[in-house]
């Protein structure tokens, strides 16, 4: 048995994420555990589809078994979503491999970055850069540049290098003895507007489902689109994003100035910038453009909001998780389990109720979880009752 992890969003799964698996596979993992951001994602916004029919989705193209990552990490920066996610990894016992995909495909040129990212020094330039009125991720650029040249530093124009090279740091930083395996990414780009060789961008396939549906069929595996159909028609499908824009202003507009002090990601007075821009703007578009600088990105500010609306703490993304929750598995994803439960570091489970009385920080990041998702199935044309993530079950396939 040689178990490999892969970290992903599944927003939806498509034909790329399905030879992802393939290619994993063929790189000789017998079983695929995928660690799979719940029913919020990184760009700070609603996944558009419930996290169960993602999980089965996941399960129809390929993986094995379906790990949820918490939602404090999975809107949280790239560091931190890496944090979290490498972290479940390794606190499973039995993961041989984490397998990501990436522009560049080359591991050792990532590798070598990430360990230059390490460098106190490196940040000392880093910090220098921002103080010129840079953003982070330009700043990190431009000093990669300095210290490395041109070829280095391109790798940090792509954002699924960047997500690998997070990957590979917190390896790294955990003493983990996972294998990283870098697979090169086919077709259209991580933002492309238009397909390219059989493959689409989630992004294009997102704004396609709202658009034109239709045009999506030759870029999704088949069982995915049967099982896309079914969402629709359950309702849980296609949060609507009028909805989602009134929730978010009803909160937004309760917070006092202290409390966007307390967000996720929150410093150097950006507090006071979205304070106002709440207090000046009628549209979640309006506020973060408004609150947004060179500075700090409108991804950024979209995923304060998120964190506003949700609630989440400010320290939670920083402190490892407490749990594995399971939601979805087949048979040879009960194989993993099996040696999960003998190699695990941290509990494990299928009943996020169950979890939750393991003991308190497993409490407070289920009431989190939870509290997550009924506020999401608030945006469907058929909202599910409070308390649905304790009540769910896990997906089970043959």
């Amino acid at each position: 048995m040689k178990i490999a992890a892969i970290v992903a969003e599944y927003n939806p799964f498509h034909n790329g994420h399905r030879y992802h698996i393939q290619q994993t596979r063929e790189a000789g993992a017998t079983h695929i555990v995928a660690i799979l951001s719940g029913n919020f994602v990184q760009r700070g916004e609603p996944a558009i589809l419930e996290k169960r029919y993602r999980t089965r989705a996941a399960l129809l193209g390929g993986a094995d078994l379906v790990i949820e990552l918490p939602v404090a990490y999975a809107v949280a920066t790239a560091e931190r979503f890496a944090y979290g996610a490498v972290y479940l990894a390794q606190a499973l016992g039995c993961c041989d491999v984490l397998s990501f995909g990436c522009e560049s495909g080359n591991l050792s040129s990532l590798e070598a970055l990430a360990a230059h990212l390490e460098n106190p020094d490196f940040y000392g330039l880093v910090r220098e850069q921002m103080a010129g009125g840079s953003s982070f991720a330009a700043a990190r650029q431009q000093a990669a540049q300095a210290q490395l040249g041109q070829e280095a530093a391109s790798l940090l124009e792509q954002p699924n290098n960047i997500l690998a090279l997070e990957y590979l740091r917190q390896l790294n930083r955990l003493g983990s003895g996972i294998e990283p395996l870098a697979i090169s990414r086919m077709g259209a780009a991580h933002d492309g507007n238009q397909p390219d060789q059989g493959f689409a961008s989630a992004s294009w396939l997102r704004e396609r489902w709202r658009q034109a549906p239709e045009e999506m069929a030759p870029y999704l595996p088949i069982e995915a689109c049967a099982l896309y159909r079914e969402a629709v028609q359950e309702g849980l499908a296609l949060p609507d994003l009028e909805r989602y824009q009134l929730a978010v202003l009803t909160v937004l507009r309760r917070m006092e100035r202290t409390q966007f002090a307390q967000l996720p990601d929150c410093s150097e007075g950006l507090e006071n910038r979205l304070f106002q821009a709440v207090c000046r703007k009628n549209t979640l578009e309006a506020i973060c453009q408004s609150a947004k600088t060179k500075r700090y990105s409108m991804a950024r500010i979209r995923r304060m909001v998120l964190a506003g609306f949700l609630g989440i703490p400010q320290g939670f993304c920083h402190q490892p998780p407490p749990y594995l929750r399971v939601l979805g598995c087949n048979r040879r994803g009960g194989e993993i389990l099996a040696r999960a439960r003998k190699s695990a570091t941290l509990p494990v489970g299928t009943s996020l109720a169950r979890l939750a009385k393991t003991n308190e920080p497993c409490k407070e990041y289920a009431q989190l979880e939870a509290r997550a998702t009924d506020l999401y199935t608030l945006l469907f044309q058929n909202p599910r009752p409070k308390g649905y993530d304790y009540t769910t079950p896990a997906v089970r396939m043959e």
